[in-house]
């Protein structure tokens, strides 16, 4: 058994979403069901609606779970197999920096206007709650804009700010198409698990940061771009576009030079974390093979549960 030590969870929780992004269902069941034996269902099921409106905003028309562990890993399975969509998460870090005075997200453009909306909503929530409720809603955005209101306080800050700006979106434009795409053919590469989220991974980019005489914001946010956020595929994403130039910006990096400076230093993180990725894999695989019946269990459980969603969703189950 893996003992539930804060870095640990830290370590699962960030592998996760990576694999999430990248396509990985295997490794998602696998992590879920260890995440399910560490007692980390509450953690879980919020993170899967964040997770979904983070990664692909369209599913939370579809956030439907009912009490079982396995409809939450359902959810995530389908954002995992989705092509990525990422304008509310885009939209809402633009509101969010805004929101805490940042006028820099601010272009002068027309689309400057929904920034100022969407942060206008963690001022005042209620309003603009309020405002989506007025408003007319077909069967999907009413689905989604019920799910979004649902998981409006869950998370930190800027996660609560990303589900407003899915909120917003699903009620002033057309709700995106899934795409639902094959497997990823590349191994996972263990080592994106650490973040600077964990500890490990923290204390590799300060000192890589440092002998390469880079500044740590620049190598955190490329570190993330060109790995961390690596997708299996992306649609087209206006917002998540534009918040990406403005981090860019706010580092004080070209995006067009970024690869420059993060292809030797990329080189230098992957070793200093290379003794750490091993274990990790070996960690992951070793409880695979111990637990390869619930992690079974729970991979057809929620096959199932896809596979019957439309009467799922028809006959609207209880939430939780």
């Amino acid at each position: 058994m893996i003992k539930s030590r804060p870095h640990s969870r830290a370590r699962y929780r960030s592998l996760l979403q990576k694999a999430v992004r990248r396509g990985h269902v295997d490794l998602v069941t696998t992590a879920s069901a260890l995440m399910e034996n560490e007692g980390e269902n509450s953690w879980y099921t919020t993170r899967t609606a964040i997770i979904t409106f983070e990664e692909c905003w369209p599913l939370g028309a579809e956030l439907i779970f009912n009490k079982k562990f396995h409809s939450k890993v359902a959810a995530l399975i389908k954002v995992t197999r989705a092509a990525k969509c990422r304008d509310a998460t885009g939209l809402g870090y633009l509101a969010h920096a805004l929101s805490e005075g940042d006028t820099s997200v601010l272009n002068g453009s027309p689309e400057d206007q929904h920034i100022k909306i969407v942060a206008g909503a963690i001022k005042r929530p209620e309003d603009f709650w309020q405002w989506i409720a007025g408003r007319e809603q077909s069967d999907r955005q009413a689905a989604l804009i019920r799910n979004a209101r649902r998981f409006r306080n869950e998370g930190l800050p800027r996660d609560r700010i990303v589900v407003r700006a899915a909120a917003y979106l699903a009620l002033t434009g057309p709700i995106p198409p899934i795409k639902v795409m094959a497997p990823p053919e590349e191994v996972f590469p263990f080592w994106i698990a650490f973040d600077r989220h964990t500890v490990e991974g923290k204390l590799v980019l300060r000192d890589v940061a440092r002998d390469l005489h880079i500044p740590l914001p620049q190598l955190e946010w490329t570190c993330f771009y060109f790995e961390g956020a690596k997708a299996n595929a992306q649609i087209d994403s206006q917002w998540w576009q534009r918040y990406c130039q403005w981090r860019f910006t706010r580092v004080g990096l070209p995006a067009k030079e970024a690869h420059l400076l993060w292809g030797p230093a990329r080189t230098q993180v992957v070793r200093a974390l290379a003794q750490d990725s091993r274990h990790l894999q070996n960690e992951l695989y070793r409880w695979k093979i111990a637990n390869r019946l619930a992690i079974e269990a729970l991979k057809q459980q929620a096959q199932m549960f896809i596979a019957h969603f439309g009467d799922i969703q028809r006959s609207q189950l209880e939430l939780f």
